[in-house]
């Protein structure tokens, strides 16, 4: 779980607490050979206090993980997406990712999707 880039140096291993607010901020570096489903579930991990091998968590239950990974990847013609961002629920936490690596997570259990089980 050592792997959640948190900050824009990194150097941070858990998603930072965000001021006046029940969420977290991670950083998704996208010049990494991590995907961005790979840093959400870390992230969720680090946030559930639990053990992705052993509690899975149910992120293809809520949305496809290769569609998320594609959605702010490069163009075709190498070009960085900058903008465009998504949200979604999972397990009780709202997501919030953005195109420029920046993402929110809250404690949203009203807005779970049906099925999230952890």
């Amino acid at each position: 779980m050592s792997r959640v880039n948190t900050g824009l140096d990194g150097n941070d291993p858990k998603p930072t607490p965000v001021a006046n607010e029940t969420g977290y901020h991670v950083y998704h570096d996208a010049t990494t050979d991590w995907e961005l489903s790979e840093t959400l579930l870390s992230a969720i991990a680090v946030i559930r206090n639990i053990d992705p091998t052993k509690t899975p968590i149910p992120l293809m239950n809520t949305v496809d993980s290769d569609a998320l990974d594609a959605l702010f990847a490069n163009t075709h013609d190498g070009r960085e997406r900058r903008q465009g961002h998504i949200v979604f629920t999972i397990s009780g936490l709202e997501v919030f990712a953005h195109a420029n690596g920046h993402v929110f997570i809250r404690e949203r259990p009203e807005l779970d999707g049906v099925g999230d089980v952890l």
